[in-house]
């Protein structure tokens, strides 16, 4: 595994061109120009290590001030994206066990990432009079109908990590903009400025896709010789069998890869043994988002990760039943929009594991709602 480190290319490539430009001048003539080149590296290289340390600072996972009294006897209907995602189930596990503790009765309905199971699951919470659905990851267009189905039923409606989207009652959003700039900065600086880049991304979740997009723009804005060599589009369900042979086969054919970038945890779980297998497995490092168990101790046990931007999916089920409370007892009638925070860990900055989030925000919700019960 190759430490976080100081890029020094850049300073080379430049001092070198620098040369060959003045090589006709004087000696006090190229100092100068030289030496600004030289600082103009090193400035670009604080700046990446002062963003980086911005990145990396604990998150303040924040509990609502106030709650209007908890409204009883209710009954809500959770869907994930697919259970398989441990980034959805976390969620999804933390809003049924926050449900449950304001004595409302929780189902969850799995779709298990199929967008007519899901609709499936939405005609059930309308079949069972649920008087609201909490979803994690849902894609606004793929199931359009059946939301102002529920809407029409006098359902509400809460959703989190996917972009805004007023076919909601409220959400929770992560500003995917900054992951894609959180991940271009530790590659850029972690690289020496010369990365040679896989992506692999999947176009059928909005927030991956503008995950991805963000990582596109910022990567040669952070890192000028940072290179994407190749993107692999995938579904959630190939991660386990799909994608790992089409990793292999593109690592073989482009032996100069050493970094890829992977669109959502369940990608590196997937493929880690097989990135590890390949002919520069011991020289390849990998990077991926929500900050889930099984990549939080792949890169504590340096296999392949060596990078997490993670989410507080837990906190993010706590305030969905919060908001949920807040739609059923008439105080929030107005769509509301949530920014999820975030923050990038490595080897050296690894939290407490298990890890679900930064600040004691549960007992801050707990106490919370007995105030308000």
């Amino acid at each position: 595994m190759k430490p976080l480190r100081t890029p020094r290319m850049v300073a080379i490539l430049a001092g070198s061109a620098l040369l060959l430009t003045l090589a006709a001048c004087s000696t006090e003539e190229s100092t100068a120009p030289a030496g600004d080149a030289a600082a103009a590296a090193e400035t670009d290289t604080a700046a990446l290590e002062a963003m980086l340390e911005e990145f990396q600072q604990p998150l303040n996972e924040e509990v609502p001030e106030s709650s209007p009294a908890i409204q009883a006897g209710k009954s809500i209907v959770v869907i994930p994206c697919t259970y398989a995602s441990e980034a959805c189930a976390r969620g999804a596990d933390a809003a049924i066990e926050a449900a449950e503790s304001l004595g409302w009765e929780a189902r969850m309905i799995d779709p298990g990432g199929n967008p007519e199971k899901a609709r499936q699951a939405i005609d059930q919470a309308i079949q069972l009079d649920a008087d609201g659905i909490i979803f994690t990851a849902a894609v606004g267009d793929q199931i359009n109908e059946k939301l102002a189905e529920a809407r029409a039923a006098g359902i509400f409606l809460v959703n989190s990590m996917s972009p805004g989207d007023e076919r909601f009652d409220v959400d929770i959003s992560p500003d995917e903009d900054l992951s894609g700039k959180m991940s271009a900065a530790v590659i850029a600086l972690d690289s020496g400025g010369d990365a040679k880049v896989l992506v692999t991304t999947d176009p059928a979740f909005p927030s991956i896709a503008e995950r991805t997009a963000a990582f596109v723009k910022w990567l040669p804005e952070l890192c000028a010789d940072c290179e994407i060599v190749e993107t692999l589009e995938t579904q959630m369900s190939q991660l386990q069998s799909g994608l790992p042979p089409q990793i292999q086969a593109t690592l073989t054919a482009k032996p100069q890869i050493d970094y890829i970038w992977t669109h959502t945890g369940a990608a590196v779980v997937g493929s880690q043994a097989t990135v590890e297998r390949s002919a520069n497995g011991d020289t390849i490092k990998m990077l991926s988002f929500d900050g889930n168990s099984a990549n939080l101790d792949l890169i504590s046990q340096e296999k392949s990760q060596f990078v997490d931007v993670i989410k507080p999916m837990e906190w993010a089920g706590y305030l969905m039943v919060h908001e949920m409370n807040r739609l059923l007892a008439g105080e929030l009638t107005e769509y509301e929009l949530i920014d999820m925070p975030k923050r990038l860990v490595t080897a050296d900055t690894m939290p407490d594991l298990p890890w679900t989030g930064d600040a004691d925000w549960k007992s801050g919700f707990k106490a919370l709602w007995k105030n308000a019960a």
